[in-house]
């Protein structure tokens, strides 16, 4: 089962350990509501309507989704040490079904996805960061090293999701207001942020690395937290002068740090790819590109844009030529980088969807086909052009499979995360189509 536990891939693709069985839910015995004859889509909620429920946190009613679903009869269980239900899966699947009701104007992806929105707003902490787990009977996982509320991953997803909120709730729901002064509230720690007002490099392996993003050098939570301030200030247009011009600033300084995370290396299959921490790259959450088109976009900064693409135009195709990859890290000598602790497996669903996204981003921003056609090659991931040739997203059961282990073993598990980036990835595929 894979679940981000840390800024540090390799403890973190795949988790194993263990597991809470929370409540059997015998899927098979339910028909799932397969897309209609002659429907050209291939989006199914069905697996993600049966992971979400609702519970009580703290006074509020609010929506949940479970963590794991396991094969074969795709019961629902949770984790022992952290919980069953969590900020970084709600914040997804919240952005899925509010997406997908602009798309069906379906009134149970709105309610899905604002009940979502109502257990993000419930995860608050004190200090302005978010709290990620909560246990069966509804109580906050306050302190395990996986839930504080800190400036980490649950809680630039909680900024992303309040932005795609904002887009589709109604311009009267209640909501609007809790969700706007908890983002202000959030935005204004990331602006308070000492660290990362650096300026300072570092380097390990000969690969100079800033030291003033997330984690010090994740460039894929800095590109999270683009995202969510790109989105706040296409909404915010009456904050503050000051506020805007402090988010800018902070915006430009992520951006210049992700820059230079990026490898130039032509001729090389590490060309354009923006490493994720230090001198290590993973697939899982590499967000950097699309969040670098949508800051560039909104900043109107064609430096940002033009770095993205670099990526899209000469590593994804190399991605794609070698099989997909899981992680590696460089080694530079003389100016030279050189790849090493490479491997393609495992690979998961959250490795492609970020790359699919970027892709279909750069076809719409610049409007060349060959975008398409790369975000095309990435998304046959899920159909069964992968290492193992198996489809990991069934269209049948809405099911997102959580990996390929080797050529000849899935991980037939269908969590959260791995069904909720498998219909992101189709979602934003099949605007195109």
């Amino acid at each position: 089962m894979n679940r981000l536990i840390t800024n540090f891939p390799l403890a973190s693709v795949i988790k194993t350990g263990l597991f809470l069985s929370l409540c059997i839910c015998l899927l098979h015995c339910q028909k799932p509501a397969a897309p209609s004859a002659g429907s050209s889509t291939q989006i199914n909620t069905s697996h993600l309507d049966a992971l979400y429920g609702e519970t009580k946190v703290g006074d509020d009613s609010v929506g949940f989704i479970h963590i794991y679903s396991e094969f074969p009869d795709y019961h629902m269980v949770g984790d022992a040490d952290e919980g069953f239900a969590c900020v970084d899966d709600a914040s997804r699947a919240a952005i899925f079904y509010l997406r997908q009701y602009g798309i069906s104007a379906n009134p149970d992806h709105l309610k899905k996805g604002r009940m979502l929105v109502k257990f993000l707003l419930s995860m608050q902490a004190p200090n302005g960061y978010y709290y990620n787990f909560i246990w069966p009977d509804g109580r906050i996982h306050t302190d395990g090293s996986t839930s504080k509320p800190e400036p980490n991953f649950w809680a630039w997803r909680t900024l992303w999701a309040f932005g795609e909120a904002i887009q589709y709730l109604d311009k009267n729901d209640p909501l609007l207001d809790e969700i706007k002064t908890q983002r202000e509230k959030l935005v204004t720690n990331i602006l308070s942020e000492k660290a990362f007002r650096s300026n300072e490099t570092d380097t390990t392996m000969g690969w100079t690395f800033p030291t003033w993003l997330p984690k010090v050098s994740g460039t894929d939570q800095a590109g999270i937290v683009l995202i969510g301030l790109s989105l706040m200030l296409e909404q915010s247009s009456s904050e503050q002068r000051m506020k805007k011009d402090s988010i800018v600033k902070l915006m430009e300084h992520f951006a210049d740090g992700l820059c230079i995370m990026q490898n130039v290396q032509p001729g090389t299959l590490q060309d354009g790819a923006f490493m994720s921490w230090e001198n290590l790259w993973h697939a899982y959450a590499n967000i950097q590109s699309y969040a670098l088109l949508m800051s560039g976009k909104i900043l109107d900064d064609q430096h940002q844009t033009s770095h993205a693409l670099y990526e899209i135009d000469h590593f994804y195709p190399a991605f794609l030529e070698a099989g997909g990859l899981n992680h590696f890290s460089l080694h530079v000598t003389n100016g030279e980088a050189t790849m090493y602790d490479q491997s393609s497996l495992p690979q998961i669903a959250y490795g492609r969807r970020p790359m699919v996204w970027a892709a279909l981003k750069a076809y719409e921003i610049t409007g060349d086909k060959k975008y398409l056609s790369t975000a095309r090659d990435l998304a046959a991931w899920f159909s069964g052009k992968n290492p193992a040739n198996t489809p990991m997203y069934d269209p049948a059961t809405g099911r997102g499979f959580d990996g390929i282990m080797s050529p000849d073993q899935i991980n037939k598990n269908a969590g959260a995360e791995s069904t909720i980036e498998a219909l992101l990835t189709l979602q934003a595929l099949e605007k195109f189509e």
